[in-house]
């Protein structure tokens, strides 16, 4: 049986630390709060929603990194599922979804590719540049929710 207390790149220990991580997220999300981008008023936004706005990425990107990189393929190693070590992440995202871990493979994928996007500012699109900052916030409240499963399935899963 694997120790459920390390396993490989998740270990309980860490489980606070990503949770706080996730928190950070929510309250920064909390602070930009109903806000609704326009093509007519983001080349304008103010100073202290741009600042925000870019905490939002930079943690947005770490909460994903974090559970892509330490949390998802821990839980595998702590479920014992019989994957072969040269799975693909697809794969392995798969198993999770099945196990309910996740919600679902196109869900990761989806928010994958936001993250991606937020890298691009459209500056000289203010349309496209509306668009994707609304995008992204709808998927910041999605990736806290992606959270929120994991850290459910990890509590409630008899180790």
């Amino acid at each position: 049986m694997v120790n459920p207390y390390h396993a490989g790149t998740f270990t309980r220990p860490d489980a606070p630390r990503f949770a706080r991580r996730a928190n950070v997220l929510a309250d920064a999300l909390k602070d930009l709060g109903d806000t609704h981008f326009y093509a007519d008023t983001v080349p304008n936004l103010p100073r202290e929603t741009r600042r925000l706005l870019d905490q939002l990425a930079y943690r947005y990107t770490k909460l994903q990194d974090t559970l892509g990189e330490r949390c998802l393929p821990g839980l595998l190693l702590m479920t014992e599922e019989p994957i072969p070590p040269s799975a693909t992440f697809a794969e392995k995202l798969q198993r999770l979804e099945r196990l309910g871990a996740i919600s679902s493979i196109a869900e990761w994928r989806e928010l994958r590719e936001i993250r991606n996007q937020i890298a691009h500012e459209y500056l000289d699109q203010p349309p496209l540049m509306a668009a994707s900052l609304n995008r992204f916030v709808d998927a910041t409240n999605r990736l806290l929710a992606e959270w929120k499963q994991v850290e459910r399935f990890y509590q409630t899963t008899p180790w």
